[in-house]
């Protein structure tokens, strides 16, 4: 081995050395590496289009579920707007009808008051006039029982004339004109 003058050549004799050796069934080793490459490949290639098979399914499937769920979602929305807008209409329909109901009763109250203020007026009317009339009477009675009593009344001076003559009469002093 002293001939050997370089590495790179006797790292060829050493690959010569193995070949002889093992060649066979590195060759083999080496044909088994490839066909068990080919078929991972192979295997590969074919797991890979499964899977892409696989998910192109799930998606359209997906995607099917979406599209339902968002008809769905929609039609929900629509159904409740539906809703809502009745519900709105009913509560508008309902504040007009007691708007109305209570415009008619404030109405037919006022008429009532009016009417009942009406009655009320004409019967203190009536009861002035009555008032009046009896005051008018009252005041013509009493004028007419002052106007008797005026009448019918001894002056003072009349009174004291007669007690003047009762006086004398009890003392005895008083003649009357035709007793003699």
């Amino acid at each position: 081995m002293s001939d050997i003058k370089n590495p790179a050549e006797a790292d060829r004799n050493v690959d010569q050395i193995r070949d002889i050796l093992f060649g066979g069934q590195m060759r083999d080793y080496e044909r088994r590496f490839v066909e068990l490459d080919q078929r991972l490949a192979t295997d590969m290639a074919r797991l890979q289009e499964a899977q892409n098979e696989q998910l192109k399914r799930l998606e359209r499937r997906l995607d099917e579920q979406f599209e339902k769920l968002t008809q769905q979602l929609r039609k929900e929305v629509q159904d409740r707007t539906s809703a809502v807008d009745d519900l709105e209409s009913r509560v508008q329909q309902a504040a007009r009808t007691a708007r109305s109901e209570i415009n008619a009763g404030i109405d037919a109250l006022q008429h009532e008051l009016a009417a009942t203020d009406e009655r009320l007026r004409a019967a203190l009317t009536e009861l002035e006039a009555a008032l009046a009339r009896r005051a008018g009477e009252l005041d013509a009675s009493l004028a007419r029982s002052s106007g008797d009593l005026r009448a019918e009344k001894v002056g003072r001076e009349d009174l004291a004339a007669l007690m003047t003559e009762v006086a004398l009469r009890l003392k005895g002093h008083f003649d009357l004109p035709g007793a003699k």
